[in-house]
């Protein structure tokens, strides 16, 4: 009898055999762990997507996507074709040319370019394209979520892989105080409308974390088996997509690299897997260089240099998450029990993101804000390790009994109640939050598709305060220039941000009323680095270097004081400035308006006006 065949005597006639018998019940439990998985996904999904579609109702208005995080106007501006084909990019809201090579925005624009193309077979519509874009990302986003926690958890059991993909998504470790402190002001919501979903944002972290996780997995994978060419490609191709993206990421996934290809070194001594590693690294480095150097590689200054140390920062840089994510990895590192394959990559991870964010005392903010940027990836990181870490200490054997089961199964679904609760919390206050302002943006893309309109060589002048302020959208909405926005300095070359950039500025804070005495009160005063940071000089004011401070202090001081003051002596005319332009439409809140109608009356002859509750639209003609 061929030996893997049936016993007779395991199964009665008329009976199904032990063989069939187990393969229903590893069917039926296959459906039922792919049920709670799908389920998962579809809450987060319904999370994620109900502030849109809640405001999609409550306004009525599809002209625009909903705003719920910050810089969505700026990477849908960014989406745009370039002005003469593949050499120079139209800067949206001032329609100069600028070289692709002259600005790291610019440069590593993989993202907007992927919905710019999504935006165009869409036919233009906007707010689908952003939607299901948004949706794309949040469902491959759990993908690699769930892919990764399925094949490397420890135990692999479907509830605590729930939990982890649930916390990973519907929690904030990165902003960890100001959640406690909003779940102990409930019944009251006000807590929870300015922390948001960790994802929310429609490229970044989304894009770059999906990536990561992916990388991780697959580093994982590599590490467990022997010939594994294919999966070294596809490591490659994932962390140049990263690059193209969001570069900060590929820092984190060499990190990862290093750590899971030393270990595999040193405990093998295998010249092959040394060969390969070597190969990998230089393949990857050839092409990041040269992807990286062909033109401007600052986001944010061009003339600081690119090594500074400050290691006096340390102590400004050392945070309480910080702090968690070093004691995570410390612990994993120490783990005997978790697999090597799983854990040098997991250590690699937190490492890696543990040194970027104190990047800052070594590379000075003003060039790239490596310490702020690498905080896009402490919740990810965070979240990882400890679910990982938990896993494995519920699948140790020594704590397997009848009891200890049922009372794990009851903490951790209290936990995936607990977490899913907070993610609805989280979707509701997202959704309170921007309604004010998004109530705003819809009045203001029906007025500028409407009766105000801007026609070819008109001006708008709107408000620019704070990132997706009234004047981000305006080429959206006309095709059309704007007076200012702040987020045109990163779609600038250095000299054009001078030329350009800095003397509209001046003419924008002119026309709100400010002077040079004013404006140099403020900046000296307690709140200088909020006002410096809203001038658009985000990374002085971001970084803890007193040294940095001072710096942009001066170029506010030479790049914007200084044609400010010529305006306000008389030195420069702005009515030069605006005979360049047909019709002035002017665009304001009625309740808290930012601009002086005495100034502006100097200046230009008001044609027509309309005003609702909330905001004004006026018309304006060059004297």
């Amino acid at each position: 009898m061929p030996t893997d065949a049936p016993d007779p005597l395991l199964s009665l006639p008329g009976q199904p055999s032990i063989n069939e018998t187990l393969s229903v019940v590893n069917f039926r439990y296959w459906l039922m762990r792919s049920a709670r998985f799908s389920a998962a996904v579809f809450l987060v999904l319904v999370i994620y997507c109900y502030p849109a579609l809640r405001t999609r109702f409550e306004l009525r208005s599809t002209t625009l996507p909903p705003t719920f995080a910050p810089d969505l106007s700026l990477y849908v501006n960014l989406s745009g074709p370039s002005s003469t084909g593949r050499c120079q990019f139209l800067n949206p809201y001032y329609l100069v040319p600028v070289p692709f090579n002259g600005s790291g925005y610019l440069q590593f624009r993989l993202g907007p370019t992927l919905f710019g193309k999504l935006h165009t077979a869409l036919a233009g519509r906007l707010w689908v394209s952003m939607f299901l874009w948004n949706a794309l990302w949040w469902a491959l986003l759990s993908i690699s979520v769930l892919s990764l926690l399925i094949r490397f958890l420890p135990g692999r059991s479907s509830r605590f892989i729930v939990l982890g993909f649930m916390l990973l998504m519907l929690s904030n470790f990165g902003v960890l105080k100001t959640l406690i402190a909003a779940w102990t002001r409930l019944p009251s919501m006000a807590g929870f409308e300015n922390i948001g979903l960790p994802y929310m944002r429609a490229f970044v972290p989304v894009i770059p974390v999906a990536l990561l996780v992916a990388y991780l997995g697959l580093q994982m994978e590599v590490s467990r088996r022997r010939n594994a060419i294919l999966l070294w490609v596809a490591l490659g191709v994932l962390q140049f997509v990263a690059l193209a993206s969001f570069p900060y990421a590929t820092l984190i996934m060499a990190g990862i690299t290093a750590a899971g290809a030393a270990w595999r070194i040193l405990s093998s001594g295998s010249r092959r897997i040394v060969l390969v590693v070597a190969t990998y690294g230089l393949a990857c480095a050839a092409t990041d260089i040269l992807f990286a150097t062909r033109g401007s590689l600052g986001f944010y200054s061009s003339h600081s240099s690119l090594i500074q140390f400050q290691l006096t920062l340390l102590s400004h840089l050392i945070g309480g998450n910080w702090l968690i994510l070093a004691f995570l990895t410390v612990l994993a590192v120490f783990n005997k029990r978790l697999s090597p394959d799983v854990k040098w990559p997991l250590v690699g991870m937190g490492g890696s993101n543990l040194l970027l964010m104190l990047g800052d005392a070594v590379i000075p903010a003003k060039t790239i804000l490596l310490s702020h940027h690498a905080g896009h990836f402490i919740h990810t990181s965070i979240v990882i390790l400890l679910i990982f870490l938990l896993a494995e200490i519920f699948a140790r054997p020594d704590l397997k009994s009848g009891q200890w089961d049922f009372r794990q199964r009851i903490l951790v679904a209290c936990l995936i109640v607990g977490v899913a609760l907070n993610g609805v919390l989280l979707s509701v206050g997202t959704y309170r939050g921007f309604l004010s302002y998004n109530k705003d943006q819809a009045e203001i893309a029906k007025e500028l598709t409407g009766p105000f309109r801007p026609d070819k060589g008109d001006l708008v002048i709107a408000r620019s305060r704070n990132v997706d302020d009234y004047c981000s959208w305006v080429f959206v909405l006309t095709q059309g220039p704007v007076l200012y926005c702040t987020d045109a300095e990163v779609m600038l070359t250095p000299q054009q941000n001078i030329d350009i950039h800095r003397f509209r500025q001046a003419i924008y804070l002119y026309l709100t009323g400010q002077d040079i005495q004013s404006l140099r009160r403020m900046l000296a005063g307690p709140d200088g680095r909020d006002l410096m940071f809203q001038l658009g000089y985000w990374a002085e004011a971001a970084s803890p270097s007193p040294a940095e401070q001072a710096d942009g202090m001066r170029a506010i001081e030479s790049e914007l004081i200084a044609p400010l003051e010529r305006i306000e002596q008389g030195n420069l005319s702005l009515s030069n400035f605006f005979r360049r332009f047909r019709r002035i439409v002017v665009v304001d809140n009625v309740q808290t308006p930012t601009f002086s109608q005495d100034r502006l009356a100097s200046f230009l002859k008001l044609e027509d006006e309309q005003r609702d509750a909330r905001l004004r639209f006026q018309v304006y003609t060059a004297r």
